[in-house]
């Protein structure tokens, strides 16, 4: 299949999971996402105690208050195109970093089992549920894979340094991604026949006026010296400040997480990996470093199933090498039902996540928005009290163009 008819039919998916994932996950995408941008350019939009903090960067946010600048300019910022843009740009990257993940599975696998991984990666009901949130853990899973697209996992003599700095960019989003990426660098470090030249003509180019733009940004934005990411993992890690948003038993990742997230795509991963580790022919790397990450963070007090999200392409390689070994060796009747049961257990789970489950707090607010349109008006004001457990509503990015005040309960 030609290489252009792979990008429409990813694109044409993509586009698809804007409108056909509907529901609430967590409050992270929109507090943390469109709310700050929406108060960045319309000044109104809702503030969490993390932005008082300065642990959050402006980076994720400031993409979406362009864009939304961009509609207000034009004069096009309709309630419908604050909500959906944001969610447009996520799974335009995404798509992007599909295309790149196909090639970073050609890179360590044949091209068949490449297109395997490709299919057990793009079928899997967590990744189509995340896709079109405007989460920093999506955006941290496009960004990294499509940075990986330049990582030297043969050769080290290609041209390497965009994914120094893309992958610097997404640190600076979500810090967390620091596991993915510094023993990533220290492998391609290690390999290295200048490590010297690495690291003064490669590395420090590519990353040192990511980060210095960064600390500009943090700075402006906060009103001080500071950088984000700093006072992200001091706060979280260092301080043990993610126990406040709850606290979770340290194997909750290898017994629950993982297993929910990935559901029957663990059989092919889990035959892949164990073929990898007995034959050797496969490259260990994405699965040393996905344990490495999901070790980590099981040492940490609070867990989430979105943390997840970046590690699902990298182990989704060793599916793919599964299911070319059973096309290649295996039964041909194994290898399609095992492909049928992918298909009957993830697309009901993304129907049901994307369409129903949770879905009342946007229901509830495109309610209130219609409304209050046809009541109201544009310009008379009214008062909206959202007594739900804390930042579990849409606020004023969901209310575009009204003139309210919106009140709830915080997390304080």
């Amino acid at each position: 299949m030609k290489a252009i008819v792979v990008s429409l039919l990813l694109l044409s998916l993509r586009l698809a999971s804007v409108f056909l994932v509907r529901t609430w996950f967590v409050p992270d995408e929109l507090f943390q996402s469109v709310e700050v941008a929406h108060r960045a350019v319309f000044a109104v939009g809702h503030l969490t105690w993390e932005w008082r903090q300065s642990l959050r960067s402006v980076i994720h946010p400031s993409f979406i208050a362009f864009a939304y600048y961009l509609l207000h300019f034009f004069g096009v910022d309709s309630n419908f195109a604050i909500i959906f843009i944001p969610r447009l740009i996520h799974v335009i990257l995404f798509a992007i970093s599909d295309m790149c993940f196909l090639k970073i599975a050609k890179h360590i696998l044949s091209p068949l089992e490449a297109r395997y991984a490709l299919f057990s990666y793009v079928t899997c009901w967590f990744v189509w549920y995340c896709a079109p949130r405007t989460l920093s853990n999506s955006l941290e899973t496009a960004l990294s894979l499509i940075a990986l697209r330049w990582y030297p996992f043969g050769s080290v003599d290609r041209r390497c340094w965009p994914y120094m700095t893309i992958g610097a960019v997404t640190i600076l989003i979500r810090p967390t991604a620091i596991l993915l990426w510094v023993p990533l660098g220290f492998w391609h470090f290690m390999r290295s026949n200048s490590r010297c030249s690495l690291i003064l003509m490669t590395c420090l180019p590519a990353m040192l006026p990511v980060v210095v733009a960064a600390f500009a940004l943090d700075s402006l934005a906060y009103g001080r010296y500071t950088l984000s990411a700093w006072n992200f993992a001091k706060f979280n890690v260092f301080e043990g400040g993610s126990a406040h948003f709850g606290v979770h038993p340290w194997h909750w990742f290898f017994l629950q997480g993982i297993p929910s997230v990935l559901t029957v795509q663990l059989i092919p991963i889990i035959g892949g990996a164990v073929m990898a580790l007995r034959w050797r022919r496969v490259t260990l790397v994405p699965l040393v470093i996905s344990l490495f990450y999901i070790i980590f963070h099981s040492c940490l007090a609070h867990k989430e199933h979105r943390f997840l999200l970046p590690v699902i392409p990298l182990l989704s390689i060793y599916a793919g090498y599964f299911f070319g070994y059973l096309t290649r060796y295996g039964d041909r009747v194994i290898r399609c039902l095992l492909i049928i049961l992918l298909l009957l257990v993830n697309i009901p789970l993304a129907v049901y996540t994307g369409l129903y489950h949770q879905i009342g707090p946007f229901t509830a607010s495109d309610f209130i928005a219609k409304h209050a349109m046809i009541t109201f008006g544009k310009n008379k004001h009214f008062n909206v009290l959202q007594l739900m457990p804390c930042y579990s509503m849409p606020q004023y990015s969901h209310m575009h163009g009204l003139n309210c005040t919106l009140r709830a309960l915080d997390c304080s």
